[in-house]
């Protein structure tokens, strides 16, 4: 005799419902990650960017300020947040990476003012050291923020342009049909030192010393800058853009009487110039905890 079996249909609907519950959570999960996530991520990244934008000017701020009191015995610390927030569980930190180029042979940036006075003397004037900050987002514009004599820039990989955000302290006028250059000139020394990570450093700025002077060159004053960096194989020249922004700022100073020439790649010749006024500034610049 048969025995008859029926099959039991309430273990295949908890399997049938388990299945469905699992496809839903995981299209919700990849909803999440593809829609959700990238929109926060960016918007975290584009917030990190401003906020180093912020960091940057104020140093420039505190850097003018040390200068205007001439205190030696304070150093003032600013905080430079290095990453962009992640979100947990699901996406890292973004990682940042900030760099201090001190004067000397470690240096990647050079503004030299360079001309014969009218006694004959050789007259080099220079501004050296670099602060910079390397953000190589993953969902926003990845960017470079510098800061090169007091001047705050912004570079963009995908347009590859460079942009100031506070333009550096350099001026041009005339008096009696001849040129007049004026010029602050920041020189930063310390340690050669680059810390990448996600959380905030100090950046340590103290005011060293000062010196002005004032020039009469025979005619011709030339102004050569040297910007360039390398990250791993990465190699960046913003020189031209230094020398597009000044020769730029001598035609809106002086319109069609300024008499400029380029040599090479790196020096701009400026012609009839009567007078030469330089603010040199000394810092010492270091990266704390």
């Amino acid at each position: 005799m048969k025995r008859l079996y029926r099959r039991k249909e309430d273990g295949i609907a908890s399997t049938v419902g388990t299945i469905f519950a699992l496809m839903i959570f995981t299209a919700l999960l990849s909803m999440f990650m593809m829609q959700v996530v990238p929109v926060q991520m960016k918007g975290n990244e584009a917030q990190h960017d401003m906020q180093v934008i912020s960091q940057f000017s104020y140093i420039r701020s505190m850097m003018d300020l040390l200068a205007l009191t001439k205190n030696t015995n304070y150093t003032a610390y600013i905080p430079i947040k290095l990453g962009a927030e992640g979100i947990t569980l699901f996406v890292s930190p973004t990682y940042g990476q900030l760099a201090v180029f001190p004067t000397g042979n470690e240096s990647n940036f050079l503004l030299s003012i360079h001309f014969p006075d009218v006694a004959g003397n050789e007259i080099y004037a220079n501004s050296s050291g670099s602060i910079q900050m390397f953000i190589p987002n993953r969902y926003y514009i990845p960017e470079i923020i510098s800061l090169e004599n007091g001047a705050v820039s912004r570079y963009n990989f995908q347009a590859n342009n460079t942009t100031f955000v506070i333009e550096p302290n350099i001026k041009f006028s005339l008096s009696e049909g001849r040129v007049i250059i004026s010029a602050v000139l920041n020189v930063l020394y310390g340690t050669s030192l680059m810390v990448s990570g996600t959380e905030t450093r100090n950046l340590g700025i103290t005011y060293v010393g000062s010196a002005s002077y004032v020039y009469t060159p025979k005619n011709s004053v030339n102004i050569t800058v040297r910007s360039e960096y390398t990250y791993g194989n990465l190699h960046l020249n913003f020189t031209k853009f230094w020398l597009d922004y000044i020769n730029a700022t001598i035609h809106s100073y002086l319109g069609d009487s300024a008499e400029v020439q380029s040599h090479g790649n790196m020096t701009l010749e400026i012609q009839n110039v009567a007078r030469v006024n330089v603010n040199l500034i000394y810092y010492e610049v270091e990266i704390g905890a």
